[in-house]
């Protein structure tokens, strides 16, 4: 399994970047599939240089249910994001579902040099016990996050290399999947003529955070929500990923209550939750109230009316049971002894208009939307909430590039300047993050 820790390790950027120079990342969600391509500089800066989106109605829940339709649309995607002259390359790949399982895990190791130093092998034997706890024999580890490390009892201890003592502990945070889930995944980017990288499936969740979140808001204790379509992906940081959950009630949710509501059909009731739908009713002033709209019933025959009164009113109602399950996983990680300063959402239901006012004022923290910050000059196409897992799997690719990069001559690392400086930053937290 990859270790994506490398607080300690020297990598070389430049040399990984003349080997490769762009990363592929794809994004298999419930409505779409996105395929997106960087290409790398030798100074270390990063460029969306394509990008092809295709609906896809092979994906439920974040489960493959059409491998046809989900290979077709796939290498649909691939050809359009290809028709700008970038090749697509081994892929890194996004998972969201409720098979995924997290749960933490807890290693110990006698230190092996007799004079008590801590080596880069004893830190390994650790994490490598922390990540087995608790994992069924039928799930394939996805990754892993060393939360930190003991030392003879002395907690806390980002990097115990280095350090002396007899007794080594690592406290990490592990996500699993069915060994058919993955299968499943990796047959159809097989199918369609892709090769996954190395390593390279990553929980959704992760990927928006790595998106969205602010140096400041992992520090103080933040918790991600990623509304898609099919799935609502929920992840808590302080400091470090600590609490992960994911409920298969997306936005495809809501509009079937509102299909199923006024009997007309879905293609319609996603219209108008787009376009006329809001989180609540009483964001709406009585003008707003009282308009109308006209949709296809289920039939086809005939036109109904809408108001966008009880448009929200339906919608409302859906939103409840997300928020309520939401305070369920706060509580939950509070337990854990996770911070949440406040919620930063994301995906495309977090377009809904004041959906940030309703969940503010249900969770009693400060709720803002967020579209993709971590890579400067990111195309306007891709500033969107809707992309934020793909524009995090960029990130995590280009972490995983670095990570295979040779150590540095001189054995120092890399000095990063310019407008990709602060992106590093979050590279760099990246790796000190995972294992």
């Amino acid at each position: 399994m990859l270790d994506l820790n490398f607080a300690n390790e020297v990598l070389g950027w430049s040399s990984a970047v003349a080997q490769l120079q762009t990363l592929t990342a794809l994004d298999i969600g419930s409505s779409k599939i996105v395929c997106a391509i960087v290409e790398l500089s030798p100074d270390g800066g990063l460029e969306v240089v394509a990008r092809g989106v295709v609906p896809c109605k092979g994906v439920s829940d974040g489960v493959v249910v059409d491998s046809a339709e989900t290979v077709d649309a796939i290498v649909k995607a691939v050809a359009e994001t290809e028709a700008s002259g970038y090749s697509v390359g081994p892929v890194v790949v996004g998972l969201t579902s409720e098979n995924l399982t997290f749960r933490t895990g807890h290693g110990v190791t006698a230190v092996g040099n007799k004079e008590g130093e801590i080596t880069l092998a004893d830190k390994e034997r650790a994490q490598a016990s922390a990540s087995l706890v608790g994992v069924p024999s039928d799930h394939e580890i996805i990754s892993m996050t060393t939360r930190s490390f003991s030392v003879d009892g002395q907690n806390d201890i980002i990097n115990p290399v280095g350090l002396t003592g007899v007794r080594l502990e690592a406290e990490a945070y592990v996500c699993t999947a069915p060994l058919t889930y993955v299968q499943n995944v990796r047959r159809v980017v097989d199918k369609a003529g892709l090769e996954i990288r190395k390593d390279g499936l990553l929980p959704a969740s992760m990927a928006s955070a790595l998106a969205v979140l602010t140096d400041e808001e992992r520090d103080v204790g933040a918790l991600v929500l990623d509304i898609g379509m099919g799935t609502v992906d929920l992840a808590v940081y302080t400091k470090e990923i600590g609490y992960s959950a994911v409920l298969a009630k997306g936005g495809r949710v809501v509009a079937g209550d509102v299909a199923s509501y006024f009997n007309i059909t879905k293609s319609e009731a996603e219209r108008l939750v787009t376009e006329y739908g809001i989180a609540a009713a009483e964001y709406l002033d009585a003008k707003e109230a009282e308009v109308t709209i006209s949709a296809t019933s289920t039939a086809g025959d005939s036109q109904v009316s809408v108001s966008r009164k009880e448009l929200a009113d339906v919608i409302d109602a859906r939103l409840q049971e997300v928020i309520d399950w939401v305070k369920e996983q706060m509580e939950a990680a509070r337990k854990r002894g996770l911070v949440i300063s406040g919620v930063v959402m994301t995906g495309g239901g977090s377009l809904l208009p004041a959906i940030d006012r309703r969940f503010s004022k249900e969770l009693g923290v400060a709720v803002r939307v967020a579209a993709p910050c971590c890579l400067a000059n990111l195309p306007e196409y891709l500033a969107s909430p809707i992309y934020a897992t793909a524009v995090g799997l960029l990130a995590f690719g280009a972490h995983l590039i670095k990570q295979s990069s040779p150590e540095n001559e001189d054995g120092e690392t890399p000095v990063r300047r310019g407008p990709m400086g602060w992106f590093w930053r979050i590279i760099d937290w990246f790796g000190r993050m995972f294992t």
